[in-house]
Order: structure tokens, then sequence, then C-alpha cells
């Protein structure tokens, strides 16, 4: 049961931090919605460039 908590956790961290580590989505300076715009914008096209390249 730890091993697959563990498992679980380590792929939602990568989840999180692989589109902000290759700089296409900048963590927001401040809470304004052009900010949260682009990081959610950064956090999807990385998500979709990274699909449509597997498949």
């Amino acid at each position: 049961m730890k091993i697959v908590t563990i498992i679980v956790l380590v792929a939602i961290a990568l989840f999180f931090l692989l589109p902000i580590l290759s700089g296409n989505a900048s963590i927001p300076e401040d809470m304004s919605a052009s900010q949260i715009g682009s990081f959610i914008g950064g956090f999807a096209r990385y998500w979709i460039d990274a699909l449509t390249s597997a498949f």
C-alpha cells in the first residue's frame, strides 16, 4: 500500500512539474488573471504537444 501511494505522488508531481521545468508554463508572479491564464495555457500547451507527439 505504501509503494502505491509513493508511485501516485510521484506521478502527480511529474504531471505538474514537467511543464514548469521545461519552461512552457511559467510560475505566476501574482494572482492576476493574465498571469494565471498564461500559466494554465502553457500547462495545457505542454501536455497537448506531448500527447500529439506520443501518438
